[in-house]
């Protein structure tokens, strides 16, 4: 899967025609980061039978640290096959893993920097 299903929270325009209604704004926004809630997360399916699997996103960048959390035992399995990432680009990356026949190795993937 190229891409993925982006997890995430509202976000806040710059601009807003009311100023209070974008004080509020802001304060769910700042009082979300404080707890852990940001925008970093993406959902990914491995290929099956393929050992790289491109990621693309925006917020993904030559800098960017990439973390994954395996949802399935067929994620599992590949995460001890080994996995790591190369070819970090803006925009993208790419996650090398071993060829398997799985269908469902699910991950999401935290996206930082």
């Amino acid at each position: 899967m190229s891409g993925g299903r982006r997890l995430g929270f509202e976000t806040v325009p710059e601009l807003h025609a009311d100023a209070r209604e974008h004080r509020r704004m802001l304060a769910r926004a700042v009082n979300r980061l404080t707890a852990g809630k940001f925008n970093a997360a993406i959902d990914v399916r491995l290929e099956a039978n393929a050992s790289e699997t491109p990621v693309t996103d925006p917020r993904i960048g030559p800098e960017s640290v990439i973390l994954w959390m395996p949802r399935t035992e067929s994620a599992s399995a590949a995460e001890r096959a080994g996995i790591w990432v190369s070819g970090r680009t803006k925009g993208g990356a790419t996650l090398n893993h071993a060829a398997s026949p799985a269908p469902d190795q699910d991950f999401t993937l935290l996206i930082l920097g």
